[in-house]
């Protein structure tokens, strides 16, 4: 291999942007060595100059053969007369083609024709139209040519000044070959194919792939698998994963298990999905269990002697899973006596046993474990915690946990901000040092399940009741202990008369509950004793209840280690208005501020709601003396782009992707990969802060610029 799609693209570029004309590689109808002129009239690049830079790169990335290629195929149409159907490239699965193409011209035997029809595994495409066109370039051209295959399975590429766009024909539908732009599965007409969305170049199928999907046998034997064998859940909106979560729910929904039994059965059984894929992918020799044969899942009851072999292998993959997941394992809640339970589980694994959770995109199961999943089990104002992941990414990129920190969430819900921090750090964050604590205990198993798949499983996570975080640290040891209001009032949490010691951590990443909705108002004399744990109470509440926020907002700050950092997400009137002016005077004192972002209304699944990222780190306080003696400096952006608007799809909300638009083709903008681009300004706004922290004072290059 000689580099990726990308980079061979980029260097015939460099070769050929230059010059004029171009001798072909592979055989052109009959042609070889045949020149092309890559250039118009004007000295600028043609159609032909992107057809061999597609052919150019598809070979020097190793993806194919030039063997197995063919330009300006002629394929006969109607009567001897009519004119032939041109393909602008094909793909043949035989070496061979070349002689059975130009026999069959020469000789005009059916059987060579056949053959090439049979044999033909690809077809593409050139435009250089900039995509004005699309969708009548491939109903009424690609769709035609991809027709001309009578192979199992057919790719199809587009290829329009560099924007690429790849179908299938499986089963004599032609859809996306990204099953996530296929807005209604396999019932796709042209219309909801999502042809605005390119395909990014590394989706590109090398030639072995898609030799693999045209000699894939109708029935599966999933008997002898290993993670290699399986699919990746493509796409934040992959029609794969909603079906396949439909149909699990329906299935529980008939069996009344949409209920706190069934969540914790679908979280066990998930579990032991996640644990399957990672001990394959650990050792190959272990072949995958979680699978159902078709005869199996054909029994009629639980004393059919045809379900027996798969119980077997879920008790044993529950046995061996239970020792390394021992929290979310430790009782089994899969009773394998239980119809209702049998039938979840064999949906369950029929559903997923094809697809990969472990080698899937983060952003695909964050929406498995969250939208289609926790909605359909959790309150509907539990959306209020609900962070998107662009939001949560970019926090990460700003506040940079790394290696050997500790890093806590006191709100964890289901854990995005640790997952995320995990996965950013290319796995350098050890998963031992990651905490969270949450007052839910089904949010707490969505975060275990989720620090599973993106972690080694080693996550700290705590299920307190009630106040959780508010009232419980935790200690040097890794237990929660309760504060006492006699020893502890006004943040003095330190003041212990035995040996305990609280914890303290490098970084707090959060998004506690916020805003006036959501106050704290002390009711009981016990409660207004919690609240006076917190210095915020008695200087800075309003009357008689106080922003939530606020609370969360000192919690972290007590439980950083010194230079601890934090990330923080608080309704922007703390921030602003005049209210909290007492609450931000005392941030002041005590920390020393270092960016405050302004979001737009409706960034959350809660509407409406204004809200300010406040990042901040801990000092000494001599140090922060001086700092604001010297007049520190903040860094403060107004944030209006997030790339995504929240949405409402059967009762479930959710974030659809906004995409940048062109504003001389309005089309939708690609990077350099081919991937479509968000129409955000984090990205930028990383690339400002870090240009910015590179001009402050030395703790603040260090604690937010040094790599990963």
């Amino acid at each position: 291999m000689n580099g990726t799609f990308l980079e061979q693209k980029n260097k015939f570029n460099r070769k050929y942007s230059a010059k004029d004309k171009f001798k072909s590689f592979i055989p052109v109808h009959f042609e070889l060595d045949k020149e092309f002129s890559i250039k118009n009239s004007k000295g600028e690049p043609n159609e032909e100059y992107y057809k061999w830079q597609f052919f150019y790169a598809l070979v020097n990335a190793g993806l194919y053969s030039k063997d197995y290629l063919g330009c300006e195929i002629h394929l006969p149409k109607g009567n001897k007369n009519s004119i032939p159907i041109k393909l602008d490239g094909a793909i043949f699965d035989d070496k061979d083609w070349f002689e059975k193409y130009k026999r069959f011209w020469n000789e005009r035997k059916q059987d060579d024709l056949d053959w090439l029809r049979k044999n033909l595994v690809g077809v593409i495409e050139f435009k250089k139209e900039d995509s004005k066109d699309i969708e009548t370039v491939f109903n009424q051209q690609l769709k035609a040519y991809m027709k001309e295959s009578e192979a199992d399975f057919c790719i199809g590429y587009l290829y329009d000044t560099e924007r690429l766009y790849i179908f299938q024909n499986k089963n004599g539908k032609i859809l996306r070959y990204d099953e996530s732009y296929n807005q209604k599965a396999e019932k796709s007409a042209t219309k909801d194919l999502s042809l605005h969305l390119t395909d990014p170049y590394y989706n590109i199928p090398s030639f072995e792939e898609l030799i693999n999907q045209v000699n894939k046998p109708l029935e599966l034997n999933r008997t002898n698998r290993s993670i290699d064998d399986l699919g990746k859940i493509s796409g934040v909106h992959s029609t794969q994963l909603n079906d396949a979560m439909s149909n699990i729910l329906r299935t529980m929904d008939k069996v009344s298990m949409v209920d706190q039994n069934g969540y914790e059965l679908l979280i066990q059984i998930l579990a032991l999905k996640i644990f399957d894929e990672k001990r394959n992918e650990k050792n190959n020799r272990e072949k995958l269990k979680f699978y159902i044969t078709n005869e199996e899942a054909n029994y009629s009851n639980l004393n059919d002697k045809r379900i027996e072999p798969f119980l077997k292998r879920i008790q044993q993959l529950f046995d061996d899973a239970q020792s390394t997941y021992y929290t979310i394992l430790k009782e089994q809640k899969i009773n394998l006596r239980n119809n209702a339970h049998v039938k979840v589980l064999v949906k369950t694994v029929k559903q997923f046993q094809d697809f990969s959770f472990v080698k899937s995109h983060k952003t695909d199961l964050y929406q498995l474990i969250f939208y289609r999943f926790a909605s359909a089990f959790s309150k509907e104002q539990k959306g209020q915690f609900v962070t998107p992941l662009p939001l949560i990414d970019f926090l990460v990129e700003i506040v940079n946990p790394r290696n050997g920190e500790t890093v806590i969430d006191p709100t964890a819900g289901i854990a995005d901000f640790l997952s995320v921090s995990y996965v950013n750090s290319n796995s350098k964050l050890d998963d031992n040092n990651i905490y969270g604590v949450d007052n839910d205990e089904q949010m707490i198993m969505l975060a275990q399940l989720n620090m599973l798949l993106n972690g080694d499983g080693n996550a700290k996570l705590y299920h307190i009741p009630d106040k959780g975080s508010i009232t419980h640290k935790i200690t040097i040891i890794n237990e929660p202990v309760e504060l006492i209001p006699d020893l502890h009032n006004k943040g003095n949490w330190d003041n212990w008369r035995d040996d305990t010691k609280l914890m303290k951590f490098d970084v707090v990443l959060t998004n506690p509950p916020f805003g006036e909705d959501r106050k704290w108002e002390p009711k009981t004399l016990e409660e207004k004793k919690l609240a006076e744990l917190y210095e915020l109470w008695h200087i800075a509440r309003a009357g008689n209840w106080i922003d939530l926020g606020l609370v969360f907002l000192e919690n972290a700050y007590r439980i950083l280690k010194e230079n601890g950092r934090l990330g923080i997400v608080l309704s922007n009137s703390i921030a602003s208005i005049d209210r909290w002016e007492k609450a931000r005077k005392w941030l002041i004192a005590k920390m020393r501020i270092v960016a405050l972002f302004d979001l737009p209304a409706n960034v959350f699944a809660d509407t409406g709601v204004n809200t300010t990222l406040i990042i901040a780190y801990k000092p000494k306080p001599r140090e922060l003396k001086r700092l604001k003696e010297q007049n520190y400096e903040v860094f403060i952006k107004d944030i209006q782009k997030v790339g995504y608007e929240v949405k409402t799809k059967k009762r479930v909300k959710y974030f659809e992707p906004i995409y940048k638009i062109d504003e001389e083709t309005f089309e939708v903008v690609q990077d350099e990969e081919g991937r479509p681009v968000l129409d955000e300004e984090f990205t930028q706004t990383i690339k400002e802060f870090r240009e910015w922290a590179f001009t402050q004072e030395e703790t603040l290059k260090d604690l937010f610029l040094k790599e990963k």
